[in-house]
């Protein structure tokens, strides 16, 4: 399975390459989906179990958001976070995407997952975590601006969008 923070670098680095914005509110919310739409379409889980925290502004991966902790929630990712040269950016690409090891079918994956996610802006996936069953699920019974370190099931999850792509 891919290492959950190799794929963040390697997100903030596609989206960069792509004239795409990102921050850390929506690389969270980009990662959720990679997770999410994996368990569907590879019957896998590309983080191996790790399940993302149901926090006020959707999924959250306490690995990741302790990487990118000193950058607020809306400043751009951009590649001096990763210490990239612009004028060395697609050969980072590369790199990076061969260190994660995974198949033809799931780099095309992730492109199809960069395409439809990275244009939406970092507020749109918010509001789509929230409208979502497997976020709802981990919040019962805490107010909607309250802390929590409550669990997404990866259950939940798969059973969630498997729902939809059956639609």
């Amino acid at each position: 399975m891919a290492n959950i923070k190799s794929i963040a670098e390697y997100t903030i680095l596609r989206l960069n390459l792509n004239g795409q914005t990102i921050c850390p509110l929506k690389l969270q919310k980009i990662l959720y989906y990679i997770q999410a739409w994996h368990l569907v379409y590879f019957d896998d889980d590309i983080y191996d179990g790790l399940e993302p925290e149901a926090w006020v502004n959707g999924p959250v991966y306490r690995d990741v958001y302790n990487v990118y902790r000193d950058t607020g929630i809306y400043d751009m990712l951009g590649l001096s976070v990763l210490n990239i040269d612009v004028n060395n950016l697609e050969n980072e690409v590369r790199s990076k995407k061969d260190q994660l090891g995974l198949n033809d079918n799931q780099n095309d994956y992730l492109d199809s997952i960069y395409s439809h996610y990275g244009s939406m802006s970092h507020d749109r996936l918010v509001y789509l975590t929230h409208s979502e069953k497997p976020w709802n699920t981990a919040r019962v019974g805490v107010s909607p601006i309250e802390y929590s370190k409550e669990k997404i099931s990866i259950e939940v999850m798969k059973e969630y969008y498997k729902s939809l792509s059956d639609k």
